[in-house]
């Protein structure tokens, strides 16, 4: 099954990625590996999960919000690279955590994106580096903001 057809079967469509808000690119590609600038939990112009985690945002919201914000970056790396068919693994997801000092369960919230990539690549072709940080304070008080690196076949 390939990647477009999983994205169906999981009932998953990913929306047009927008355009920079300043002098950056949504991804870059250099020797076979993409780089997807940084993605909030977004529909449209909408954040779709807004703040802190440990204050007013529980764990299962940011966790979808990780969700919201990969299909993002998943859109972005899609127009960046022409097509999904390109993509032969996830290397390296990035995940920000708008968060309390007191709040240390980062991880918890990134697990929304990383098994979003289980679920599309599978154990094999998802398997992937992860950091999860927290912060304090992220663009449009957004709950989550992530990255990804991805290697592209040849």
């Amino acid at each position: 099954m390939d990647l477009e057809q999983r994205l169906q079967a999981l009932s998953i469509t990913l929306p047009a990625s927008s355009a920079p808000g300043a002098r950056y690119a949504t991804g870059t590609v250099h020797q076979g590996v993409a780089w997807i600038s940084g993605q909030l939990p977004r529909e449209g112009d909408r954040v779709l999960v807004v703040g802190k985690l440990g204050h007013d945002v529980s764990i299962e919201a940011g966790q979808e919000g990780a969700r919201a914000a990969m299909i993002r970056a998943l859109a972005a790396l899609r127009d960046t690279v022409g097509s999904l068919t390109h993509i032969d693994r996830i290397l390296r997801l990035n995940v920000y955590v708008n968060s309390t000092d007191e709040f240390s369960q980062q991880s918890a919230v990134a697990d929304g994106a990383s098994s979003l990539i289980y679920e599309i690549f599978g154990p094999e072709r998802g398997a992937h580096a992860r950091t999860s940080v927290g912060v304090a304070q992220l663009p449009r008080n957004a709950c989550c903001e992530l990255d990804i690196v991805v290697a592209l076949s040849d």
